[in-house]
C-alpha cells in the first residue's frame, strides 16, 4: 500500500454488503436519469417521424418571393433541400366528376418530402401526366394509366393522364376532394396564376438552428414573418418551436427535469450521509493513526468516485434495458404504428445525462460526509461514543407511548440532517411523480381527435344551415354498420345580451343529444349537466377569463329578431369546437334550441361505424351525402394516425410515471435498510438487554413512518403547487380548463410511499432478530 488513499480499495474488499447499498443507490439515481432522458429522446424521434409522415419533412415555407431570392435561399449552406410547390385549393372551383379537385405541383422530391407517397405507378414527367389520391381513384373506377378530364372554373377542360395513385392524406379524406399532383412546370404550363398559392419550401439541414436560420433569411432577403410559415408540429418535436406556447412547454420540460436532477442528487447525498454516520468510529481511528482532516476528505470523495466506476455503467445498462423494453413493447403492441422504430436503439443524450449526473451527484453527495467526517476528533473515536448522543432530550413530548415506537420516533429525529435528506427523497418522489402527472392532462386534452365524441364518418350541410332532415337521421341510425349517430343544430351569430349587464355580443348555439351530453360531463366545471338535459331554457356555456360566467345568470338571445330568454346552467371547461370572431359558444338541448330559433333540421351527423365494416359503409354514406347534396367528410385516417400518437405518448407518459414509481418503491426500501444498518450495533444492545424481535419490528416501523409521513407531507405540499403549475403551463394557457386538485394522483403516489414504507421494515427487522447478538453490538 502506497497511500492511504489504497485504504478505500481495501477497506472496500472487507465490506462488501455495505458498498452494495451505495452502490445500489448510484445505480438508482443513474438508471432514472438515463431511462428519463432516453425516453423522452426516443419519444421525440418518434414523434418526429410521426409528425413528417402527416405535415412532411420540411421546416418553412415561404411565399411572394421572386425567382432570384428563391435561387439564392437553395444556395445557402444551411439548406438540404427546396422548392416551390403550387396549391389551387378544394375551393378554387377545379372538379373531377363533379368532386372538388385540390391540385398540386411539385418536383418529384418535394412532392415526396412534403408528404406525396406512391402506392403504385410513376411520378410524372411530363405537363399533360398526374397523380391521383386512391380513395377518389376507387370511387370514380380511375386506374394508373387512364385519362381523365379536369373541368376548370371557366367551363374549360384539362386532360391528364394518371401515371401513378397515391396515399390519401388526412386533410383530403376530410374534405372529400380530388387530390391531383403534377409537375411544378405541368402546373405553370396548366393553371393561371390567379387561381394558386405559391410556396418556396425549404428543408434545412440536421444541427440547424432554425429559428436563428430564419430571422438571418428574414433580414438578409428583408423577408417579414407574415410571408413565413413554419412546420409547426414538426419544428416543436424537434425543439426548434418558435412558437410561444411550445416554448413555454420547453420550459415546463426543463424544470421537469430539473426535479430529475434534484432527486437523483438527493438519493445519493441520503446513502452517503448514512454510510458515513455509520462508520464515524472508523474514521476516528484513522485520525488516532495521523490522519489529517484533508486526507479524511480526500478518503471519502474517492470512495464516492470509486463507487462511480461500477455504478454509472450498471445504471446506464439498466436504462437502456428499461428503454429497450418499452420499444419493443409499442413494436409489439401497435407494430402498424412503430414498425420503423428501432427495438435496440440507444439513447446517447440518455447515457451522457445518467453518466454526468452520476458523476456530480458523487462529487456534491461527497462534500458534506466528508466534511462530518473530517471534524471527528481521535478522542471521540477511542472512547466508543463515535457520533452518538447517549442523552434521549425531551422524552416528555413522547408521552405514555411504548419504549420500542418511541425508540425509532427518536432514532427518526435525532439526526437533523439525515432527516432533512430523508424526507427530502420521500418528498422528492412524491414531487417528480405530481409534476409527471400533469403530462397526462396535456396529453387527455392536446390529441382531441381521439375524444369519444370524434366521428368516423361526417355528413354536412353545404351551406352549414339547419337543412338534414331528421329523416336522414333515423335512416343512417338503422344501418346495421353504424354503431352510433349523433347530430348537432346549429345557428350561427345570434346576438345575445347578459341579463346582469353588458354589451350585445354574438353566440354560436349548438345543440347536443344524450351521447354529447354524456361526453361533455368530464369538462363540467360548475353547474348541472342534468339541468339542461331535461329542463327546457337551460343552457351551457364554455369558460371565460375576461367576463365569467355564474350559474344562474340569463341570457337575452334574439336569433330572428325577437328575444328568447335563456337561464345558464352550466359552465364547462373546454369543448369540439372552436369559436370565430369572438363568438361566444352556447350548448343547449334539441328542444331547447327549438324553441328558441324555430329550426327543426340538423347541421351536421356524425357517424361512428362498427368495427370491420369501415370500407363498405364509406362507400354507402358517399352515396347518400351525394344523392342529398350534403359535403362527405372521412375521419378514419385522421384518427389512425392521431391514435398512433395518441399510444406512443401515452406509453412516454405512463412510462414515465411508472419508472418514477419503480424507482420510488426501491429508494424507499434502500433508504430503510440503510438507515436499520446504521443502527446494527444499537439494535443488538437493545436485543442483548431483552427487546423481543416484535419490538425490534415495531422500532424499525416507528422511524420508516416519521420519515413517509413527513415525507408524504412535504411532497403533497411541493407537488400540488408542481402540477398546478405544469397543468396551467400546458392546459389551462391553451385550451382554458381551470385546475382541478389531483385527487386520484396523490392517492397513488402517497399509498404506494406508505404501503412501501411499511413493507420495507419487515426484511431489516427479520434480519436484526435473526443475527448472533454479539456480532451486531460489534457491527461497523
Amino acid at each position: 500500500m502506497n497511500s492511504y488513499l489504497d485504504l478505500v480499495k481495501e477497506y472496500a474488499k472487507k465490506h462488501k454488503n455495505k458498498n452494495r447499498m451505495s452502490l445500489f443507490v448510484i445505480l438508482l439515481a443513474v438508471a432514472l436519469v438515463a431511462t428519463i432522458f432516453g425516453m423522452a429522446d426516443m419519444e421525440m424521434q418518434t414523434q418526429q417521424r410521426s409528425m413528417k409522415k402527416q405535415y412532411g419533412n420540411w421546416h418553412i415555407n415561404i411565399r411572394d418571393i421572386s425567382g432570384e431570392q428563391a435561387e439564392l435561399l437553395a444556395l445557402r449552406p444551411q439548406a438540404a433541400l427546396s422548392g416551390y410547390v403550387g396549391v389551387t385549393g378544394g375551393l378554387a372551383g377545379y372538379l373531377l366528376d363533379g368532386k372538388a379537385a385540390n391540385i398540386m405541383g411539385a418536383d418529384e422530391q418535394m412532392a415526396g418530402e412534403i408528404g406525396i407517397r406512391l402506392t403504385e405507378g410513376r411520378y410524372p414527367q411530363n405537363a399533360g401526366e398526374a397523380v391521383l389520391t386512391a380513395s377518389m381513384a376507387q370511387t370514380l373506377g380511375i386506374e394508373a394509366g387512364d385519362k381523365i378530364e379536369v373541368k376548370k372554373p371557366d367551363g374549360g377542360i384539362i386532360p391528364l393522364t394518371i401515371t401513378a395513385l397515391a396515399e390519401d392524406t388526412a386533410a383530403i379524406l376530410k374534405t372529400d376532394q380530388a387530390g391531383i399532383v403534377m409537375t411544378i412546370q405541368g402546373f405553370y404550363d396548366t393553371i393561371p396564376p390567379e387561381d394558386y398559392t405559391e410556396r418556396f419550401y425549404i428543408q434545412f439541414k440536421p444541427f440547424t438552428n432554425i429559428q436563428e436560420e430564419k430571422g438571418k433569411i428574414e433580414q438578409a432577403f428583408g423577408i417579414s414573418q407574415e410571408q413565413i410559415q413554419d412546420n409547426v408540429y414538426l419544428l416543436a418535436a424537434m425543439g426548434q418551436s418558435g412558437d410561444s406556447y411550445f416554448l413555454a412547454m420547453y420550459g415546463t420540460a426543463v424544470i421537469l427535469f430539473l426535479f430529475v436532477l434534484i432527486a437523483a442528487v438527493l438519493m445519493i447525498s441520503s446513502s452517503f450521509q448514512t454510510s458515513v454516520s455509520e462508520r464515524i468510529r472508523f474514521f476516528g481511528m484513522l485520525r488516532c493513526l495521523g490522519a489529517s482532516r484533508k486526507q479524511i476528505k480526500r478518503f471519502v470523495i474517492k470512495e464516492g468516485l470509486t463507487y462511480c466506476k461500477k455504478a454509472i455503467p450498471a445504471g446506464a445498462a439498466v436504462g437502456i434495458l428499461v428503454i429497450w423494453g418499452l420499444s419493443g413493447l409499442l413494436r409489439g403492441l401497435s407494430p402498424e404504428y412503430f414498425a420503423d422504430m428501432p427495438v435496440f436503439g440507444f439513447s446517447i443524450p440518455g447515457i451522457l445525462a445518467g453518466a454526468a449526473v452520476g458523476i456530480a451527484s458523487c462529487l456534491l453527495a461527497s462534500l458534506s460526509p466528508a466534511k462530518k467526517a473530517a471534524a471527528v476528533s481521535p478522542l471521540t473515536a477511542v472512547s466508543g461514543n463515535a457520533g452518538k448522543s447517549t442523552v434521549m432530550n425531551n422524552t416528555r413530548m413522547f408521552g405514555g407511548r411504548k419504549i420500542d415506537s418511541t425508540l425509532g420516533i427518536y432514532h427518526a429525529l435525532e439526526n437533523r440532517k439525515n432527516l432533512v435528506l430523508m424526507v427530502a427523497s420521500f418528498a422528492f418522489s412524491i414531487l417528480m411523480f405530481m409534476s409527471f402527472s400533469g403530462l397526462i392532462d396535456f396529453m387527455n386534452h392536446a390529441i382531441r381527435p381521439l375524444r369519444p365524441w370524434s366521428p368516423d364518418i361526417s355528413l354536412i350541410s353545404a351551406d352549414n344551415s339547419c337543412s338534414i332532415d331528421i329523416g336522414v337521421y333515423e335512416k343512417l341510425q338503422a344501418m346495421p354498420e353504424t354503431d352510433k349517430v349523433y347530430g348537432r343544430m346549429f345557428d350561427y351569430e345570434v346576438p345575445y345580451v347578459r341579463t346582469n349587464g353588458g354589451e350585445q355580443e354574438k353566440a354560436c348555439l349548438i345543440s347536443y343529444e344524450q351521447y354529447q351530453f354524456g361526453w361533455a360531463r368530464d369538462s363540467l366545471v360548475d353547474g348541472s349537466i342534468e339541468a339542461v338535459m331535461n329542463e327546457p331554457g337551460k343552457v351551457l356555456v364554455i369558460s371565460r377569463g375576461d367576463s365569467p360566467w355564474q350559474v344562474g345568470e340569463t341570457l337575452s338571445l334574439y336569433p330572428d329578431g325577437n328575444g328568447r330568454t335563456a337561464e345558464i346552467a352550466g359552465i364547462l371547461g373546454s369543448c369540439p369546437f372552436e369559436s370565430e370572431d369572438g363568438e361566444q359558444i352556447v350548448i343547449c338541448s334539441e328542444e331547447t334550441f327549438r324553441s328558441i330559433t324555430g329550426k327543426n333540421a340538423y347541421t351536421i351527423l356524425d357517424v361512428r361505424l362498427k368495427k370491420g365494416n369501415g370500407e363498405k359503409a364509406a362507400v354507402q354514406l358517399r352515396d347518400e351525402a351525394l344523392k342529398l347534396g350534403l359535403n362527405f367528410s372521412d375521419s378514419r385516417k385522421d384518427k389512425e394516425e392521431t391514435q398512433a400518437i395518441k399510444f406512443s405518448f401515452s406509453v412516454f407518459v405512463y412510462g414515465f410515471l411508472t419508472v418514477i414509481l419503480l424507482i420510488s418503491v426501491l429508494h424507499i426500501i434502500n433508504n430503510i435498510n440503510m438507515s436499520v444498518a446504521g443502527r446494527m450495533n444499537q439494535c443488538g444492545v437493545m436485543r442483548a438487554i431483552g427487546m423481543e424481535g416484535k419490538q425490534l419490528l415495531h422500532m424499525v416501523r416507528a422511524e420508516a413512518v416519521v420519515y413517509a409521513l413527513f415525507g408524504a407531507a412535504a411532497g403533497i405540499l411541493m407537488g400540488l403547487p408542481a402540477h398546478r403549475f405544469v397543468y396551467e403551463q400546458l392546459v389551462t394557457s391553451r385550451w382554458g380548463t381551470a385546475w382541478r386538485v389531483p385527487y386520484g394522483q396523490l392517492m397513488v403516489i402517497v399509498g404506494v410511499t406508505v404501503v412501501t414504507t411499511l413493507l420495507a421494515v419487515r426484511r431489516p427487522a427479520r434480519k436484526i432478530k435473526e443475527m448472533d447478538i454479539v456480532d451486531t453490538i460489534h457491527a461497523l
